[in-house]
């Protein structure tokens, strides 16, 4: 297994990944691109949530829900867990803009909000990569 140190450039590595795809799809400005985009949004937090974990030595489980993974980050930091609250909502977009299901997604995308929804994500990666030093 990777030495700490090594995982948690991996994870950012990763994360930076996700990111520069959505930015890739956003630029496309074609609705064909949002459902990859947002689950790339989502992919993007998710991995910096994880990175920061790996670099506090906090175990986590394979899980692609925020709130989960907020409550362990609070483990090292309650004040950076409640700052961001807010994008527990990037759940969501793990899974409901994927994959095709008999169930209308949680609400419709726009360029408007996948620029949002981005943001968000790029919002947690600079957060977390700064605190870790990556």
């Amino acid at each position: 297994m990777a030495d700490q140190g090594r995982m948690v450039k991996m994870w950012f590595r990763k994360s930076a990944q996700d990111l520069q795809t959505g930015k890739l799809l956003l630029a496309q400005n074609s609705e064909d691109f949002w459902g990859p985009l947002v689950f790339h949004a989502q992919q993007c937090a998710e991995k910096a949530v994880k990175g920061f974990l790996a670099f506090h030595k906090i175990r986590f489980t394979k899980t692609h829900n925020m709130e989960v993974l907020l409550n362990l980050v609070a483990k090292a930091d309650q004040r950076l867990s409640e700052e961001l609250k807010p994008t527990e909502i990037l759940t969501q977009y793990a899974i409901a803009y994927r994959y095709p299901d008999e169930k209308e997604p949680p609400e419709p995308l726009t360029q408007k909000n996948c620029e949002k929804i981005l943001a968000m994500a790029e919002d947690v990666f600079n957060i977390l990569a700064n605190l870790c030093g990556t």
